[in-house]
């Protein structure tokens, strides 16, 4: 009897050993702590591993998103945590069905300094970057799509409040890296419009909240140049309007739905009220509708180019010519330089500049803004955009949303080396935080299959003595 025991141990061993091998990761947040190299500048943050995740699978790629959380508290430093402020509003996007058929990766890094944490959008865009905000670009581009196998064509952004003037300010800043954005209830400034304009964009926020009118007054300026944002303005709210944007059933499609360069109106419709996520539904305030679609709505970003070079963001008019006005005929195109973009023929165009010697043409009465980065070639203004008022200083951030869908899973994370210059990636577990993709048991599976073996030549020894 003692001999079959140990016989069955065998094959239940083995069958542990493969249990715990390698293979699809089960969902859940695995907490990292991030210290840059020379400055000692520290990011802590968590990664949600969708489920089903297989690391040997190295042909499918997932999208992510960066989500950054409000302010929440007036305390400095803020008492946060990876467990208690490490998964935000990302556990409502991962309870979706969308999940289940395009599951994601999510990114939610920490803020310990609190007010304007990840940037203040309406700040000049020459002010000193928010470290915070810069680390959490950072880490993303240079840490997590290392690590994970991510889409660089499918990256989304967003965050309320805090979150909200963050995204604005690394949107602007690093250009040509997000697929689509969505600041929820946060101003910017009217000024930076041609940086936003050849973005998909979903704005969020409330009728009466008092940042309403720095983020109206953005809306419109991009709207001015050609652009195409969606603007969700909610009748009758303040500082809430996400909580009935990010949970309805629209916005997690249209997020995803959306590639890097591809405008959205090509691949994707505008979403429609009432927003009935919460109670009561959302309706949208009276005079600023979702999209107001430009004359001659291209199906690709920029203007297409006439006898000389298109300015930044236009639309391409019944004679060829840029929108923000037709160059001269003897500019030359430099990159980024752009004007105000018009609105096709008929348009309200600046008249044509001078040109020689490559120089911007001048027109109108405004001046263009650049796009850092940009293609289109130098063009002249179409008069100067009413910014309609500084945005107000906003209100105290709300508290941290009310109780969220359990995202968690279960299993361990290895912890990371440290490097030699003091940056360290870990992956050790936080508080409160279950982590994905757990391989230690391994081991014990090993351990299991040799106890096995021992105690099986020790009954064939007694029986052969």
């Amino acid at each position: 009897m003692a001999l079959r025991r140990s016989l069955i141990l065998i094959p239940v061993s083995f069958l542990a050993l493969c249990a715990f091998g390698p293979g699809p990761a089960r969902a859940g947040y695995v907490g990292n702590h991030y210290v840059e190299p020379g400055t000692g500048l520290v990011l802590d943050y968590n990664v949600y591993v969708p489920d089903g995740f297989d690391p040997t699978n190295t042909t499918k790629k997932y999208p992510i998103m960066l989500v950054l959380h409000a302010a929440n508290t007036n305390q400095i430093p803020p008492p946060r945590t990876l467990s208690s402020d490490g998964v935000g509003w990302s556990a409502t996007f991962v309870n979706t069905p969308h999940q289940k058929t395009d599951p994601s990766f999510f990114m939610v890094p920490i803020s310990q300094t609190n007010a304007s944490g990840w940037g203040e959008a309406t700040d000049p865009i020459t002010a000193p970057e928010k470290f915070e905000g810069r680390l959490a670009v950072l880490v993303l581009q240079q840490v997590v799509m290392t690590k994970y196998p991510i889409d660089p064509t499918r990256l989304y952004i967003t965050g309320p409040s805090m979150g909200g003037r963050g995204t604005w300010d690394i949107l602007r800043r690093y250009p040509g890296v997000f697929a689509a954005a969505a600041p929820a209830a946060a101003p910017a400034l009217p000024t930076d419009a041609a940086l936003y304009v050849n973005n998909n964009i979903w704005a969020v926020c409330g009728q009466v909240d008092p940042i309403v009118q720095g983020e109206r007054d953005t809306i419109t300026a991009i709207r001015a140049l050609g652009g195409n944002p969606i603007y969700t303005e909610l009748a009758g709210h303040g500082h809430d309007s996400w909580r009935w944007i990010y949970p309805d059933p629209q916005f997690v499609p249209w997020m995803y739905a959306q590639r890097l360069g591809v405008p959205w109106w090509t691949v994707s419709q505008p979403p429609t009220a009432p927003f009935s996520a919460d109670t009561p539904p959302a309706t949208l305030s009276p005079g600023w509708p979702v999209v107001v679609t430009p004359p001659n709505l291209g199906t690709s970003f920029g203007g297409a180019s006439g006898g000389g070079a298109a300015g930044a963001g236009g639309q391409p008019s019944t004679g060829g010519s840029g929108a923000g006005g037709t160059a001269g005929a003897s500019n030359t195109g430099a990159a980024g330089t752009g004007g105000p973009s018009g609105t096709g023929s008929g348009g309200n165009l600046g008249p044509p500049g001078g040109g020689g010697s490559g120089n911007v043409g001048q027109g109108g009465t405004g001046v263009g803004v650049g796009v850092p980065g940009g293609t289109s070639g130098p063009s002249a203004t179409g008069g100067a955009t009413a910014s309609g008022g500084q945005p107000g200083s906003g209100g105290s951030d709300p508290g941290t949303p009310g109780a969220l869908g359990s995202a968690a899973g279960s299993g361990a994370v290895s912890q990371g080396s440290a490097g030699s210059s003091g940056s360290q990636d870990s992956g050790a577990q936080s508080s409160g935080c279950s982590l994905a993709g757990g391989r230690s048991s391994s081991s014990l599976a090993g351990a299991l299959v040799f106890l096995g073996f021992l105690a099986f030549r020790r009954r064939r020894n007694r029986t052969n003595s």
